[in-house]
């Protein structure tokens, strides 16, 4: 197959010229700003000649391509997406999937229309750890709450805290809850500092701590159940499993248990954004609708929306 990629120059651009490239799929680059992709051309020792890098979006949609990969800011995915698939191309948008619900209903649309693959970049979906993180959950028993840490000191982003980092948040959420949020409330500083988020799946409450003035990056993900807790850290090559759990005694008294951690090994250590690309692949050639589609980012966006 054969991919162009918008938008290589940003924050996440190039990791996605990289892997496609690793797959031997990157067939064109489009970014505006061509010198902010030089450098990733001399790194990955891309040669022109074999990639094209071009400035024009319509001047690559012209090319015999299978698909484009969409990584610009939001507000351009519903323009850039609709104008790849009525050029015959099947779209990749990294998350969210537009930065508004009237721009992610646009997008389905001409996706049902066309008959195009439409796959929404919700990476941690795709994360061996977060796989058998749900695989685990039952062996804490009644979930009951999830909470996660996604904090670092960042760069500050125009479309402020909530909506650059809580879409991997609720995107987790959904996939471990199912469905949509029955409520969402954000409460952020002023200063884009910190933010605090609540979602709640039916009987599952679940909370993020979002923050870009955090002295180190910290990524966590810890659920808790009637019976135990799982824990995982993005550095980490296993989930861990705390069999520690209160019970209400039904006296206004709780008694605690303690019966120890232990490891829940990754049998596979495979990249995300390797995954995200072999699954987006393996739709187009089969005609499958993507584990990450369009509903899914809708929700994601609604939940955003939700926030303000």
């Amino acid at each position: 197959m054969r991919f162009g990629i918008v938008g290589a120059g940003g924050y996440w651009g190039p990791n996605w010229v990289r892997v496609l490239k690793q797959l031997n799929v990157l067939a064109a680059v489009c970014e505006k700003d061509a010198q902010r992709v030089r450098g990733v051309y001399e790194k990955l020792q891309l040669r022109e000649a074999d990639v094209p890098l071009l400035d024009d979006y319509e001047a690559m949609l012209r090319m015999d391509l299978d698909g484009v990969f969409i990584v610009t800011p939001p507000a351009s995915h519903a323009e850039l997406a609709v104008a790849a698939m009525q050029a015959g191309k099947h779209v990749f948008i990294e998350k969210p999937l537009a930065q508004n619900q009237e721009q992610c209903y646009r997008i389905k649309f001409e996706a049902e229309r066309l008959k195009r693959t439409v796959m929404v970049g919700h990476t941690f979906i795709y994360h061996p750890a977060v796989r058998k993180f749900k695989e685990s959950l039952p062996l804490i028993g009644c979930l009951r709450t999830i909470y996660t840490v996604r904090a670092a000191f960042g760069l500050y982003q125009d479309v402020g805290l909530v909506h650059d980092l809580l879409p991997h948040d609720l995107s987790i959420f959904t996939y471990l809850c199912g469905g949509y949020p029955d409520k969402v409330e954000a409460n952020v500083n002023p200063h884009q500092d910190v933010g605090y988020v609540a979602a709640q799946y039916g009987e599952v409450s679940c909370s993020a701590f979002l923050s870009w003035s955090y002295p180190e990056k910290t990524r966590k993900l810890v659920a808790v159940g009637d019976r135990g807790i799982l824990e995982w850290d993005l550095t980490w090559t296993q989930v861990l499993l705390h069999r520690k759990w209160a019970a209400d005694t039904g006296t206004g008294r709780f008694e605690h248990h303690d019966e120890g951690t232990q490891q829940i090994p990754l049998e596979v250590l495979s990249e995300p954004l390797m995954n995200e690309a072999l699954h987006f692949m393996e739709c187009i050639r089969d005609g499958k609708q993507p584990f990450t589609g369009i509903e899914d980012g809708i929700n994601v966006v609604k939940g955003l929306e939700a926030c303000v």
